[in-house]
């Protein structure tokens, strides 16, 4: 099944995230390390996990809204405080969504990077890092 970002969203509790236009995740990265070889060694290199995986970032951007000060200004002020998140959500269609899985949280790292070109909208752009869990996907749909 392929989905399409047309119905997309972000939502930041029950709320959408005002004017966001496009979303993405990096996914899980789980460190790697190399045994150590010895003179004489041959063979194909021997890999193992090197540390705990790492949950991933998420990043979101659209038009920049002034008035969406209950969603924009909302996770302004979220990064600033350094709140953990666990109500954040990123939609791809009105039943398919990813959130932070179990007891895991997102921290806002980036907030109102507002870009104002002269010939055109201003943008607005938003990151996090995913902590403790992974996200996890809910709904197949369409």
């Amino acid at each position: 099944m392929k989905l399409s970002g047309v119905n997309g969203k972000v939502m930041y509790g029950s709320v959408v995230v005002a004017e966001m236009v496009s979303w993405s995740m990096s996914g899980v990265t789980t460190p790697v390390t190399s045994a150590p070889t010895a003179f004489g060694d041959t063979g194909v290199k021997v890999y193992e996990v090197a540390e705990l995986s790492e949950g991933g970032t998420i990043e979101f951007n659209g038009n920049y809204d002034p008035s969406a000060a209950t969603t924009q200004l909302a996770l302004a002020a979220v990064c600033a405080a350094g709140t953990h998140l666990t109500n954040l959500y990123l939609y791809a269609n009105t039943s398919t969504f990813w959130r932070v899985s179990g007891a895991g949280y997102i921290i806002v790292t980036k907030a109102n990077a507002v870009t104002m070109p002269r010939n055109n909208f201003g943008t607005i752009s938003f990151s996090g890092q995913v902590s403790t869990a992974v996200m996890e996907q809910v709904g197949t749909g369409t």
